[in-house]
């Protein structure tokens, strides 16, 4: 019996045995799932993935796309961190991975890169072609928003020699430099002080995160958002 004209949609794989087209990874026509995104399952119930190249399932930019799908429209209430997403939403353009891939391969570098919503538009609860960058990852971590605690601003924190009754001044003004680690800038007695202490060390480590960035979108981004 020939397997050509029973089966003229398989083939013989790398063992010598019969394989239907699309039946798995080692398919030549590729896919985890089959080569017909249509049959593939939703990623999130929304996600279809339509790049038919081998393992790119595992790759990071798919890796990207699908936490992007995670955290918005309250898709997964289990997310670490859900009350800082569950307002997030996605543009339905993304909902394909081949236009979310188009979209990373065209920044320079793109494979140690992260996806940021927060520097174009401070604020910014929805992730698109229009409203997000790539950019590294120590500019990420710089940008990410600030999760306030009680009413102390970004950079203060109580001063637990205050509350002991052992310092006059109440708050502490702390800052974790670029590549360093947390550093003290001192003790306050209001905490508006504290606050522009560190205003005024965040924006001298902004001026050192732009001397070494290279991606000009990127760079105007921070100038916009920080020095405007």
């Amino acid at each position: 019996m020939s397997y050509i004209k029973k089966y003229p949609n398989g083939f013989i794989d790398r063992w010598g045995n019969y394989r239907r087209k699309g039946s798995g990874d080692s398919s030549p026509v590729i896919g985890k799932s089959g080569p017909r995104p249509e049959l593939r399952t939703l990623t999130y119930g929304v996600g279809i993935n339509d790049v038919m190249i081998a393992e790119f399932s595992s790759s990071k930019i798919a890796r990207i796309w699908r936490g992007i799908i995670r955290r918005t429209g309250k898709r997964d209430p289990n997310l670490t961190n859900y009350e800082s997403y569950k307002d997030c939403t996605l543009d339905p353009i993304w909902y394909k991975l081949s236009v979310f891939k188009e979209w990373v391969e065209q920044w320079d570098d793109y494979d140690n890169k992260e996806i940021d919503k927060d520097i174009l538009i401070p604020g910014n609860k929805h992730y698109g072609p229009d409203t997000c960058l790539m950019v590294r990852q120590v500019v990420n971590s710089w940008f990410k928003p600030h999760a306030a605690k009680g009413e102390l601003p970004r950079g203060v924190t109580w001063n637990v020699a205050w509350k002991r009754g052992k310092s006059p001044n109440p708050y502490r003004a702390q800052i974790t430099p670029i590549g360093g680690k947390r550093t003290a800038l001192g003790y306050y007695a209001t905490i508006e002080e504290a606050s522009t202490v560190f205003e005024s060390a965040r924006k001298e480590q902004l001026k050192i995160l732009m001397e070494t960035e290279t991606d000009l979108k990127v760079k105007n981004a921070i100038m916009e958002c920080e020095f405007k």
